[in-house]
């Protein structure tokens, strides 16, 4: 398995997508994961208080330390309000891709966030070693109509995927949308399997015939 190393800090024109620090605290707690109409559908815990919300920041670094989960936060250039999370846990040849957007009407930046994460999702499917992005929504949470919009194909409905503890629900269904891509050889191989045959076998070219071909050219 090969190696994904993103950078910590991608720019678009209205915002910067960075990793969190601990002084994001409060937005990350008021915003985003201590807002029950944000984490209603997540399979984790709405968030009790700002605490909480700095010991998941935390959680968050041990992840880019590890290589295990990377985190951005997507702050507005000129408010400096968080206005969505975007999270990468890479398995490569996959990598499972989390976003959640805050719901606030001061906070939120639809239109920017998704130019941002098509931003990312472009470089992502152009790395080394990554064939298979996806990512897990529940059907009526606020995701799912994201991925449509970058383009992620809906494969199918996983049955009893994922918990909904701020709905009480031990288990519930996930849609699972995906872009793939194919290794290179694997490309030019089907390209080939699925070229038309020729009607006739073509006469056999040497160089010699090629540079006569061009002193010809040249000569006219």
């Amino acid at each position: 398995m090969g190696s994904f190393s993103p950078p910590r800090l991608i720019e678009t024109e209205h915002l910067w997508l960075r990793a969190l620090v601990d002084s994001d605290a409060e937005q990350v707690f008021h915003a985003l994961f201590g807002d029950p109409q944000v984490t209603e559908w997540l399979p984790m815990r709405t968030l009790e208080s700002v605490d909480d919300a700095r010991t998941y920041i935390r959680k968050l670094h041990r992840g880019w330390e590890r290589g295990t989960l990377f985190t951005w936060g997507l702050e507005d250039k000129k408010t400096g309000h968080l206005c969505a999370l975007i999270e990468l846990r890479p398995n490569l040849p996959r990598i499972e891709l989390g976003v959640v957007t805050s719901q606030r009407p001061t906070h939120r930046r639809r239109r920017a966030g998704l130019v941002a994460l098509r931003k990312l999702v472009d470089w992502v499917m152009i790395q080394p070693g990554v064939y298979r992005l996806y990512a897990c929504c529940s059907p009526q949470g606020h995701s799912a109509p994201v991925m449509e919009k970058l383009g992620f194909v809906l494969e199918g409905r996983l049955v009893n995927w994922d918990a909904r503890p701020n709905l009480g629900m031990q288990v519930d269904d996930s849609l699972i949308f995906a872009l793939t891509r194919q290794p290179e050889a694997q490309a030019a191989k089907a390209s080939q399997d699925t070229a038309p045959a020729p009607a006739h076998t073509p006469p056999q070219i040497t160089r010699h015939d090629v540079a006569l071909q061009a002193c010809a050219e040249l000569v006219d």
